[in-house]
């Protein structure tokens, strides 16, 4: 393992190790309030960011997003409001034994926009729609562990969406949802590890809204 990677994995265990603290602490209703936050400043950005693009409303865009785990941002609110709005939503999905994202459409009448038949978000024969179908998408919401100040992202450790974000076409942002307390700053020191193939993202998404870093 080289330094890099070795400076990854422990900035994961930080990170994780902080999330479950969180978990702990929070009430009954904090991820409900956490939840409907996210959806109500997610969807104000997207509209003004497709209006600035001379689009009139939401309906029609096409967005990413993610089941997440009981640890992540929660989003389901948010996809059920997209779908609500008239949008398009894709979720990722793992092919076992494969190295590349597919896609599946949330449905308004499953879960949190999950669909019924993806458990975990995994699946055996692939998803519904294939790795190019992030070339129709118009924003990309995606997970992550942390963000810095300069759009370096630790994610999972997997390496999915350093090879899915090259499909998007070059003007789509890329926004992480993180919590609250995960918003980067500018102090000194606190820049992620990364290599040269690292996909840099263009802003994050808290309860306080999109923050756009590039």
């Amino acid at each position: 393992m080289d330094g890099i990677s070795a400076a990854k994995k422990l900035a994961r265990t930080r990170v994780r190790a902080r999330r479950r603290q969180l978990l702990d602490r929070r009430g009954p209703g904090a991820r409900a309030e956490q939840a409907e936050a996210l959806a109500t400043t997610f969807l104000t950005w997207v509209r003004e960011y497709a209006e600035g693009l001379g689009q009139a409303g939401l309906s029609g865009l096409t967005i990413t997003a993610f089941q997440p785990l009981p640890s992540e941002p929660p989003v389901g609110m948010l996809v059920q409001d997209a779908l609500t709005a008239g949008m398009r939503v894709l979720l990722p999905l793992t092919v076992r034994h494969g190295h590349d994202l597919h896609w599946a459409p949330a449905t308004a009448d499953s879960g949190d926009g999950v669909p019924e038949d993806v458990m975990r978000g995994v699946t055996l024969v692939g998803g519904e729609l294939p790795p190019e179908a992030l070339r129709e998408v118009d924003v990309a919401l995606i997970p992550g562990l942390a963000v810095d100040r300069e759009g370096h992202r630790l994610g999972q450790g997997g390496g999915y969406y350093d090879r899915a974000l090259p499909l998007l076409r070059p003007t789509v942002p890329v926004i992480v949802a993180l919590h609250d307390h995960e918003l980067p700053t500018d102090r000194p020191g606190e820049l992620l590890p990364h290599a040269p193939h690292d996909i840099r993202v263009n802003g994050v998404l808290t309860t306080a809204g999109v923050t756009l870093l590039r």
